[in-house]
């Protein structure tokens, strides 16, 4: 039987593993039967759905909670079943026209990275992802190999995309979306970290982009969703007023926003410490923030 500890950390890794929300019978069905530790009845589930890029989709998701589940035999199997669909669903569809297809590539891009690096072959996984980053040209795709590459490679190197001015502070980034749920339950403890430790050093930047939502708007303007990105930020992360929140892509390409909220410490040298493509605790937040506050000039004082 699993675990209690295994259902929750697997729940809570399908459940933050999206880029926006989306409609999607067959992956929904599975993604909730995975939560649950159902991995043989999600099999059974969607074996009867048919040979679409949905289908696809799901079986991607199956791979990556076999792995979760250390089923490595059983993630083999569901990787090696998507890479076949997908090769004949390229013959006829295009990446950036489906989004079930790009939702399968990605994941079985991150199954067969994760699966490499967990037999022991870090340089490969490494390797593998550097490869497939010019092949594909989507946002979710590419956002989604930065990630794996960044657990596999940030941490103890120069922080990408951080100007100088930030240098000699500890800098906690908090990348979010305005339609985030997540990102919204978890301001409450950017703000309570943020009162904290700002008078000690901490500096906070917010940054995200836009992604075409605005609600009751169909295709919005930049302006638009500028506008939207505003509204939240003032109504959902009141007590954040005063923190940066820059609006653009290259900041949320390279730190691999493929899930919200990704959040990521830099210490005062400008060599980042932690990166976390999830949801944290406020207590080990807390914990990795005081471990660089002792390099600041005002913690020495």
């Amino acid at each position: 039987m699993l675990g209690t500890m295994c259902r929750v950390q697997l729940s809570f890794l399908l459940l933050v593993s999206i880029v926006s929300p989306a409609p999607a019978a067959v992956v929904s069905e599975v993604r909730y039967k995975l939560s649950a530790g159902d991995l043989f009845s999600a099999e059974d589930y969607h074996l009867a759905n048919g040979a679409n890029s949905e289908y696809a989709a799901a079986i991607a998701w199956l791979a990556r909670g076999a792995l979760t589940l250390g089923k490595a035999a059983d993630a083999a199997r569901h990787l090696a079943e998507t890479k076949a669909l997908v090769a004949e669903l390229l013959k006829t569809k295009r990446v950036e026209d489906d989004a079930y297809l790009e939702s399968a590539i990605g994941a079985s891009i991150e199954v067969e990275a994760q699966s490499i690096a967990a037999a022991g072959n870090r340089d490969q996984a490494v390797a593998f992802l550097k490869a497939q980053l010019p092949r594909w040209k989507t946002w979710p795709i590419q956002s989604r190999i930065h990630k794996n590459l960044n657990l596999l490679t940030l941490e103890s190197q120069p922080a990408p995309e951080l100007g100088e001015k930030y240098r000699g502070s500890p800098v906690l980034l908090f990348l979010w979306a305005h339609w985030c749920s997540d990102c919204k339950a978890q301001g409450p403890t950017i703000v309570r970290l943020k009162e904290k430790y700002e008078p000690r050093g901490l500096m906070v930047i917010a940054p995200t982009r836009r992604y075409g939502d605005v609600p009751k708007v169909e295709n919005p303007t930049a302006e638009q969703e500028d506008r939207e990105i505003e509204s939240v930020w003032k109504t959902s992360y009141a007590g954040l007023d005063g923190t940066p929140h820059p609006i653009g892509e290259a900041m949320m390409m390279r730190y691999g926003v493929s899930a919200t909220p990704t959040l990521v410490l830099v210490d005062r040298q400008g060599i980042v410490r932690m990166y976390s493509p999830t949801r944290m605790t406020e207590a080990e937040l807390a914990r990795r923030i005081e471990a660089l506050l002792p390099e600041t000039p005002a913690a020495l004082h």
